[in-house]
């Protein structure tokens, strides 16, 4: 494809990334920017400083074709919560509306939640993708976790709102948000389970899937990993925010149940730290590492046993099963969202319903031969799908196809 001038919005970008969605902006710009392409990325100066208290650790480099705008407004962090609240960018409009006016080819919309928000999707001109790494357009948490307790069943947001101490978003009301959406040319779903879900919404315009993809994994400083870490061995791995919709609980609960010396590692922070560490507190085999930078952490990705990733809530997108698959390591996951879309489907690992399950699977898996056994289509599964040349010749289909709509009308 010729060389194209991209423009991605984002609301977190690395170094001051809270989660996944951030990590994976910055693999796209950085890929699209190694293949001839410009691209600049319009982010928020301010709404991290909701969620971290500084920079995550470890290095991003950045190719010379990308230019990053981090916008700091004049509202500080007031800023995001107005956004939060009507929608749209206030002292940050001006900023963003400048560079959106020097003209793109494409704009692709992330997560805009805290940053320009849905009126952003008006801004520009250009082909126009956005992806949705979460349930905001129909959740206002985000997550379908009602009432920061249990899976979402029936909606009653104004109450939900209310126990997680957050106000009503007003443009949510009055048909604001379809009206946005009928500008783009694409929702990009990152699996099947996320477009069928919005289709059950309602959501009628056009949806393309495009799974995540990363870097494989790639262990920098081997001899200093081996210092650091090699006294783990053999154990099972949990990366993620240590909160109750992640399965932190489940996960430690069921490791407290099980017999062995397998060690169990959380790499994460969050709100259930504290209280997990004191229930973990007589078994020593239990070790919390918090934050792992992504040098380090490819280490206990290609050592552990196999990765657990018992979400509660219906994952949507979880780029660190396809790290564990890019090294052979197979994943224990909970049959819930897209996990045993890419679990079970490509026979890489084992899925599990309740917490004997859990306890059994990780049992199984500490049999060199039943671990063997799902090490090749681990492997396969990241070759096949989730590799960055796989996620940029789907991205320039979609492009093209996107294109000749556009031109048919």
């Amino acid at each position: 494809m010729e060389n194209l001038r991209f423009c991605l919005v984002t609301t977190f970008y690395p170094p001051f990334h809270p989660g996944g969605c951030g990590l994976h902006v910055y693999h796209l710009a950085e890929l699209l920017a190694r293949n001839g392409h410009r691209v600049e990325v319009i982010c928020s100066g301010d709404a991290h400083r909701h969620k971290l208290r500084g920079k995550r650790a470890g290095g991003y480099p950045r190719h010379r074709n990308v230019t990053v705008h981090r916008l700091r407004s004049p509202g500080g962090r007031l800023e995001p919560l107005l956004t939060y609240l009507s929608g749209g960018p206030f002292f940050s409009r001006t900023g963003i509306n400048r560079i959106l006016d020097r003209g793109f080819d494409v704009i692709h919309y992330h997560n805009i939640s805290l940053f320009g928000g849905i009126r952003l999707l008006g801004a520009g001109t250009g082909l126009k993708l956005f992806t949705q790494h979460t349930y905001w357009l129909f959740c206002p948490t985000h997550y379908l976790w009602k009432n920061n307790r249990r899976v979402c069943d029936r909606k009653d947001c104004l109450r939900c709102l209310i126990s997680y101490r957050r106000p009503p978003q007003f443009w949510r009301w009055g048909g604001l948000r379809d009206r946005m959406l009928s500008g783009i040319d694409s929702l990009v779903m990152p699996c099947r389970y996320m477009l069928h879900r919005h289709r059950e919404e309602g959501f009628g315009q056009r949806m393309d899937c495009l799974p995540y993809f990363v870097n494989p994994v790639e262990v920098k400083d081997p001899e200093r990993a081996e210092r650091d870490f090699s006294g783990l061995r053999p154990f099972f791995l949990f990366v993620a925010r240590l909160e109750e919709y992640k399965g932190a609980r489940v996960a430690v609960e069921a490791f407290l149940k099980k017999s062995g010396s397998s060690r169990l590692v959380m790499v994460g922070t969050g709100s259930l730290e504290r209280e997990l560490r004191q229930l973990a507190a007589s078994d020593p085999r239990i070790r919390f590492l918090r934050y792992v930078a992504p040098d380090r952490l490819d280490w206990l990705y290609q050592n552990a046993v196999a990765l657990l990733a018992p979400s509660i809530w219906p994952e949507m997108g979880n780029q660190t099963v396809l790290q564990a698959f890019s090294c052979g390591t197979p994943v224990i996951a909970s049959r819930v969202g897209l996990l045993p879309e890419l679990v079970e489907d490509h026979r890489a690992g084992i899925v599990f319903q309740t917490g004997e399950e859990l306890i059994a699977a990780m049992a199984e898996m500490e049999k060199p031969s039943v671990r063997e056994r799902f090490l090749e289509p681990a492997l396969r599964a990241y070759r096949d799908e989730y590799t960055p040349e796989k996620f940029l010749r789907r991205y320039y289909r979609l492009l093209e196809s996107l294109s000749r709509s556009r031109n048919s009308r």
